[in-house]
Order: structure tokens, then sequence, then C-alpha cells
């Protein structure tokens, strides 16, 4: 089996590029989706409202592998999924990361919720629904905080470091700022929830 070369593989990517935009403008969206906006301070603290989804995602997960297709109650876990949808807009690769794979859980259980509800759990394929969820725990897992610094920066590492640790504390010790950021970020986010 001969490897791609860096061209093939360019040609490739641009192709599904113009695919995947041919899709949205067929859905009356703009061909690209709209720029990630949530700062990396907020994106932070939403990550870390996220964390404890993982210990629930882990036991899911388990579950699953183990052969078994539960109904879960996911109305329970609703401030999940808003908290990821601001999430999964954050100009950090990893807060970004985070929100969209506990989203991708999340539709997974819904997944699973309707097939147990049709009566269709033969049609779930429990082996690739176990290898995505390994994949988003794999996300899920990562550092926020990574987020925090630039390689491109001027700035030393620590001093990006510390500067973030800064403003995140600001925000949690300030919760008439952290309100209002957040609400500007969620008044944002409906703006442009259609173009998603």
């Amino acid at each position: 089996m001969a490897l791609e070369t860096i061209d093939e593989i360019q040609a490739k990517t641009e192709e599904l590029r113009q695919r995947v935009a041919a899709i949205r403008i067929a859905e009356g969206k703009p061909p690209e989706p709209p720029e990630d906006f949530v700062p990396i301070p907020l994106g932070i603290i939403l990550a870390e409202e996220l964390a404890p989804f993982y210990k629930i995602a882990v036991q899911y997960a388990a579950v699953i592998a183990a052969g078994s297709l539960v109904r879960v109650d996911t109305s329970r876990l609703e401030k999940y999924r808003e908290t990821a949808k601001l999430a999964s807009m954050c100009v950090g690769f990893n807060v970004g990361l985070i929100g969209s794979s506990v989203e991708r859980v999340l539709h997974t259980m819904d997944k699973i919720n309707a097939a147990i509800d049709e009566g269709r759990e033969s049609e779930i394929d429990v082996r690739y629904e176990m290898r995505m969820l390994d994949h988003f725990l794999h996300f899920m897992n990562r550092s926020p905080w990574e987020d925090g610094t630039d390689h491109k920066s001027d700035k030393p590492y620590h001093v990006q470091e510390a500067d973030m640790k800064a403003e995140v504390e600001r925000l949690k010790n300030d919760p008439e700022a952290y309100q209002a950021e957040l609400d500007a970020a969620w008044r944002h986010y409906r703006e442009i929830e259609h173009l998603l």
C-alpha cells in the first residue's frame, strides 16, 4: 500500500472542504461556520464546569463496553449540554475539543435512548459506539489550561500562564464580571446559532 503524497492529501482535504461548504449552502447557511468567539479565560471556567461529566461518561462507556445498552435520563444532564454548546465555541483548541466531546457523548446517549425506546437495539453497533466513546473520553481528559499559552507570543511561557491564571481568578472572584461575560457570550451564540 503506497502512502499518499502531501499534494494528494491536500487535494482530498480541499475536496472535502468544498463538499461540506456545498452541504452548508444547500441548508441555507454560509459556506463556512461562524468563527469561535468564547475567550479562553471564560472557556477554562466552562471546561471546569464540564469536568464532573467526565465521570458520568466513563461510567456510561463502561456499561456500553460490557455489552449493555441502557437508557439514560439525559434531561438531568441538560446543564452539561448547555455549557458544552458554549465551550465548543471557545477560541482555545482544548476547551473547544472538551465541549464538542461532551456534546458527542450526549448525542450518543440520545441515539441509544431512541433505539431503546423504539425497540431498535439490534441496530446499534456497540463496538463502534464504544470506539467513539473512547475517543470522546480521551479528548475530554485534555487540560483546558494548555490553551493559556501561545507559542508564537514573545512573552515567556511562565508569564503567559500567570496572566491567564490571574484572569481566570479575576472572573471567578467577581461574579458580576463573570456573569456579564457569560451573558455576552450567550447573546452572541444565540445570534449565530442558526449558522452553525
